[in-house]
């Protein structure tokens, strides 16, 4: 289990979950984010809008590369300034704490 972390321009939000749920993604919550950068430093990067979507989701690691090209593809999150998506291990969760956080505890 992994948590896939994707940060995206204000609003392509909904777009990255509707995307990535081909690939039995169940959980995904999106959160809004803005960054912190001096004007100097934007200006620097040829930023202009620091608003963004960032989308938390729970992904089975054998679909991670999968999920990862999809973005690339739709996204462009290779190129510059188009966002950013990355995984994060998550070691101690199990399949009963997953059931737990899905909703599904019965099962």
């Amino acid at each position: 289990m992994k948590l896939l972390v994707t940060v995206v321009r204000r609003g392509r939000g909904e777009s990255v979950t509707k995307l990535i749920s081909q690939c039995k993604v169940d959980l995904s919550v999106i959160t809004f984010g803005e960054g912190t950068a001096s004007s100097q430093m934007l200006e620097y990067l040829s930023l202009s809008d620091t608003k963004k979507d960032v989308v938390f989701s729970l992904i089975d690691s054998s679909d991670e590369k999968e999920i990862l090209d999809l973005l690339n593809h739709h996204f462009h999150i290779k190129k510059n300034n188009h966002g950013i998506a990355f995984t994060i291990a998550l070691t101690s969760i199990n399949s009963l704490s997953l059931k737990q956080i899905m909703g599904n505890e019965g099962l």
